[in-house]
């Protein structure tokens, strides 16, 4: 029998023709029925909550990147066992030479082949690191401002391609003909400024400040890392959506993908438990790390100030690699080497760096912030990615991060 028999009462002849059989099947229907109404109305509240306290939007990211996680988990096999021994024995070794401390995750196709902590949190009190420890990203951020940008352009908000002047005003007239694109590849020509007289005053004298100081070059001619560039980006964020720089990351990044551990400034990050304390060289603390600043201010972090740990770095990763945020021709805009950067045999798309690594393509940043060192890299070809996350200056995140993934290549 099926539901449109059902509705229609096609039930002729057969089991049904008894009279006692039909008794039960009424009553059976009825039963039916009841239950349905009753959940039917379950089911409208519950819908009625969710539309009052998630969007439609961060509730189908949240429903793929869930999809996404539930993968069935590939069983660990002797090759990958030998290669989370391998990378564990590297770290241990630097951090008993007090070269290393932080947290490690490596993970290929859905499989979490390490995520380990090493050394200490703070020394004072003897706070040790563990996987769900926070630290500071420093220029690892720059993807997630990168990011920012593309959701405004999907949202139909902003076009890469378009001025920077047609995204914010006022705009220094010499900003014309400089782009998002120029800005994103760090190809615009916008020079860094002494900005410590304008301390007291508004974004936007920090934005008029600019004006008469010529480009450096013509924009697109030629790769200049800047990362009061992605400052800038960070305050296109804030004029182009109407909300703070902070509260975008939060409402279009970290709460759809459930990256809860994750945030942005100071006054955040010290509030919040397992946090790392940035240190300068092994127990020698750094007591300049952070920035605390007035909210019209938060477009600041947009270089270098979002925290988080290597499991929501992962799942960060995973929504890159699964097309999560973003439409997949977006993300390929992202990853393209649009410039030599300033490291032999890489480029720059937007916010990552983009290397061939043993024919592999490598997808990668790092950061270097006071008492922090991160880098996060990925490979979309094999699968594998690595999260390394440092309070400790003296970690040459780069050569760790070119290590590791040696051990990871040995592995195909």
């Amino acid at each position: 029998m099926n539901i449109q028999q059902l509705k229609h009462g096609q039930f002729e002849g057969g089991w049904y023709a008894n009279i006692d059989n039909r008794k039960l099947i009424l009553a059976g229907v009825f039963l039916l029925l009841a239950f349905l109404l009753s959940s039917g109305n379950s089911g409208a509240q519950i819908t009625l909550s969710r539309e009052n306290t998630t969007s439609s939007t961060q509730a189908r990211v949240r429903q793929r990147h869930t999809e996404a996680a539930q993968v069935a988990q590939p069983t660990p096999t002797q090759q990958t066992t030998q290669l989370a021994t391998q990378a564990d024995s590297l770290l241990s070794q630097e951090t008993a030479q007090q070269q290393f401390s932080g947290t490690v995750l490596i993970a290929r196709n859905g499989q979490v082949l390490l995520n380990k902590a090493y050394s200490m949190a703070n020394w004072s009190p003897q706070v040790p690191n563990t996987p769900d420890t926070r630290f500071y990203l420093g220029s690892t951020t720059k993807q997630f401002t990168a990011m920012a940008i593309l959701i405004l352009q999907q949202q139909g908000k902003l076009h890469i391609q378009d001025s920077i002047c047609a995204s914010i005003s006022p705009c220094p007239s010499e900003w014309q003909p400089v782009t998002l694109h120029d800005i994103l590849t760090h190809t615009s020509g916008i020079q860094e400024l002494d900005d410590s007289s304008l301390s007291g005053t508004s974004p936007q004298d920090w934005i008029e400040s600019y004006e008469g100081v010529p480009l450096a070059f013509a924009p697109g001619s030629q790769f200049s890392y800047c990362s009061v560039c992605y400052q800038i980006l960070g305050y296109v964020v804030e004029q182009v959506s109407g909300e703070s720089y902070s509260d975008f990351l939060q409402q279009e990044i970290f709460d759809p993908l459930q990256m809860n551990a994750s945030g942005t400034g100071d006054a955040n990050y010290t509030s919040v438990p397992n946090h790392a304390i940035g240190y300068a060289a092994w127990q020698d603390i750094d007591g300049t790390s952070g920035m605390d600043v007035d909210p019209q201010w938060t477009f600041l972090f947009g270089s270098g100030l979002v925290y988080s740990t290597t499991s929501d770095m992962y799942r960060w990763d995973q929504a890159l690699m699964h097309g999560t945020l973003v439409s997949q021709k977006m993300l390929n805009e992202a990853f393209t080497p649009y410039i030599a950067s300033q490291y032999a045999g890489s480029s720059y798309g937007y916010g990552w760096f983009i290397t061939q690594d043993a024919g592999q393509k490598l997808i990668w940043h790092d950061g270097k912030i006071p008492g922090f060192r991160t880098y996060n890299g990925f490979y979309p070809g094999n699968g594998y990615t690595l999260v390394i996350l440092s309070n400790l200056a003296t970690v040459d995140e780069i050569a760790l991060g070119g290590q590791l993934e040696k051990l990871m290549l040995a592995y195909p």
